[in-house]
């Protein structure tokens, strides 16, 4: 009997130290793999700090050379107006013609192919008094594309019998202002339709010359 107990004793003693054995082991294994894991997000976080201090030298040395954060990129998205959500308003055409810079107390709107841009921030260029201020408060797409600021007959949107030539400098004029790191975008405006018995817009003989990248 006596002998039975030890051997169960015995037996038990060893199972105790495999299973003691077995989980030594599997603790050793998870440090392993934690340490492992550790390791690797260690790198990364020193991958990260590296990549923010390289940009943030970037953008300090990019406004002592150029004055930019972006080595004098410009367009929409460096302008931080685009990236807060805004309502996109519907203008008639008698409301827009109230954005023509007669009122301070109003933004500068023009249209182009129907889209509506704030250009407040070219207010030297499209303000009440100045060159271009005939395009502020309509939409004088065909003027665009003839180049013809001397005649009211082309401050329209009537672009019928325009060359192939002058539809693209509408488009031309259209990716300016839709991609203008000043000016932007705040809605569209409802164009009368073009009666297609009217007559044609007469060529423009003396074409003076339209803004520039203003």
């Amino acid at each position: 009997m006596a002998g039975n107990n030890l051997q169960q004793r015995k037996t038990a003693s060893t199972k105790q130290v495999s299973a003691d054995t077995s989980a030594g082991h599997a603790n050793i294994h998870k440090g392993a793999v934690a340490s492992d894991r550790g390791s690797r997000h260690g790198w990364w976080r020193i991958v990260a700090r590296i990549v923010v201090t390289l940009l943030g030298l970037s953008v300090c040395l990019s406004y002592l050379i150029t004055e930019t954060a972006l080595w004098g990129y410009q367009s929409k998205w460096t302008n931080w107006r685009n990236f807060v959500p805004r309502k996109q308003q519907i203008f008639s055409q008698q409301e827009l013609a109230l954005y023509d810079g007669s009122n301070p107390d109003l933004p500068l709107l023009l249209a182009v192919e129907g889209d509506v841009y704030d250009v407040t921030a070219g207010r030297g260029f499209y303000g009440r008094g100045s060159a271009y201020n005939i395009f502020v408060g309509r939409d004088a797409s065909r003027a665009f594309g003839t180049n013809c600021l001397s005649s009211k007959d082309h401050l329209t949107h009537d672009t019928r019998g325009l060359t192939e030539a002058e539809l693209g400098g509408i488009k031309g004029w259209h990716r300016f202002f839709d991609n203008h790191q000043e000016y932007v975008k705040v809605g569209s405006v409802v164009l009368d339709p073009i009666d297609p018995a009217a007559p044609i817009p007469p060529p423009c003989t003396n074409a003076a010359p339209k803004p520039g990248s203003k």
